[in-house]
């Protein structure tokens, strides 16, 4: 019979490198990292690559020499083809639960409780995600959130699960005995600091937490370890939220490959930022009453001068997703903040103040808003882009310059599942 509450945790293995694996099977039995934006730091590892000693987050540079000792292929981030990869995967996990929480881009909750044989349907989910799509998984179960995702990482660590791990495998005296090996840090939402303050009251070990007075934790730390504590004794405080809420406010933001001193540069790079914050707008049926452009210097070399202004803020008289009249609005911000001869090294878009659009709102009788033509256009603009790619459709002005603000990404494989002109092709 199935447990009252039953959460999976499915997780992706390595994601980002067994995306590229997927495609570049010589990659297998090697090390492999994955680089953040401008590759700059390690932001996925192979299981090789870390057992030759290469941190997470570490900075590309220092672990370059020990990568190379070692054979390995450092990667820049693609993230189009990981979002593509991961949709896929999601798509077909929800069918496994009866409700999805998708959590971040290769991690979701399903609900399992509904399930005759949780661990088996587990297993078949996981070989279902292996045939096709060719991604190994991970998959914990438990009875709470925090206790699927605690089982998640002993799925992944001990081998002999099979990829698969349940609480419910184990008695309750082998259940204590496992969580006394893990330290109080691997639970769900505890970190570093807090870890530390843990610590200092003895309690180091995740079997120790557990067994803590919730009321005493609450009193201590607060509502939210409350609810850690009750949830790995079982009691399931955190439902699965099938729709993730709207979010309140919508950024776009990116570090350059180099310094630029160019307005048209940095024009382009902020049009291509309010592009993709429109997009975001749109899609979660908001509207923005409040533009933001971030722009940041370096500091000059000699003192004096007059200081730089790195932010700029327009409020618009009615709420707007209208990707032109943004564009035109956040140029106008760029040119106020704009120094001759300063050096930029990061720009960005914050797009504040969101009210749904699907809501009853009160026009402005001299203002009237956004009209059924304009919504249309961007309709059409949105739906254009999503079939033929993205900025198949644009604004001119994304084209200024000569594309130096674009992200440093010289060690990136195709697009093999977005772009008509990267897909793999057989060598005869």
């Amino acid at each position: 019979m199935p447990t009252e509450h039953c959460f999976a945790l499915l997780d992706g293995n390595n994601f980002y490198v067994s995306c590229e694996r997927l495609f570049n099977p010589a990659l297998l039995g090697r090390p492999v990292v994955v680089l953040s934006n401008n590759d700059g730091c390690i932001v996925s590892r192979s299981a090789e690559a870390k057992t030759i000693g290469i941190a997470m987050g570490v900075p590309f540079h220092e672990a370059r020499d020990l990568l190379y000792r070692h054979r390995g292929k450092a990667l820049s981030s693609n993230y189009e083809l990981y979002g593509s990869l991961s949709r896929r995967m999601m798509t077909l996990a929800a069918r496994y639960g009866s409700s999805q929480e998708i959590y971040s881009i290769d991690e979701c909750f399903l609900d399992f409780s509904a399930q005759a044989d949780p661990q088996q349907q587990a297993r078949r989910l996981r070989l279902d995600v292996q045939r096709a799509l060719g991604l190994p998984v991970s998959i914990g179960l438990g009875t709470s959130k925090t206790l699927a995702k605690l089982a998640n990482q002993i799925a992944k660590q001990q081998l002999r699960f099979g990829g698969v791990f349940d609480w419910c495998m184990l008695d309750a005296a082998e259940q204590q005995q496992l969580l006394q090996t893990l330290d109080v840090g691997t639970v769900w939402g505890i970190g570093r600091r807090l870890r530390e303050r843990l610590h200092a009251l003895g309690i180091a070990s995740v079997a120790q937490l557990a067994v803590a007075n919730p009321v005493w934790m609450r009193q201590r730390f607060g509502l939210t370890v409350e609810r850690t504590v009750r949830e790995l004794q079982g009691e399931a405080c955190l439902a699965l939220a099938d729709v993730n809420p709207p979010r309140q406010q919508i950024q776009n933001t990116r570090s350059f490959a180099r310094r630029l001193d160019d307005l048209a540069e940095l024009q382009a790079a902020i049009s291509h930022h309010v592009a993709r914050c429109a997009e975001k707008l749109r899609a979660q049926h908001s509207a923005s009453r409040l533009l933001h452009v971030m722009l940041c210097a370096d500091p000059p070399i000699r003192g004096g001068g007059l200081q730089h202004r790195h932010w700029a803020s327009l409020p618009l008289l009615t709420p707007t997703t209208d990707s032109r009249l943004l564009t035109t609005h956040a140029l106008q911000l760029l040119r106020q903040l704009y120094q001759p001869g300063m050096r930029y090294h990061k720009c960005g878009v914050i797009l504040d103040e969101l009210v749904s659009t699907e809501a009853p709102r009160q026009n402005d009788l001299f203002l009237p808003g956004e009209s059924l033509r304009d919504r249309q256009l961007m309709q059409a603009l949105d739906g254009i882009n999503q079939r033929f790619g993205k900025d198949s459709i644009r604004m001119a002005s994304s084209l200024l310059g000569n594309g130096r603000w674009q992200m440093r990404q010289e060690q990136r494989s195709p697009r093999c599942t977005t772009r008509w002109d990267e897909l793999l092709s057989a060598n005869t």
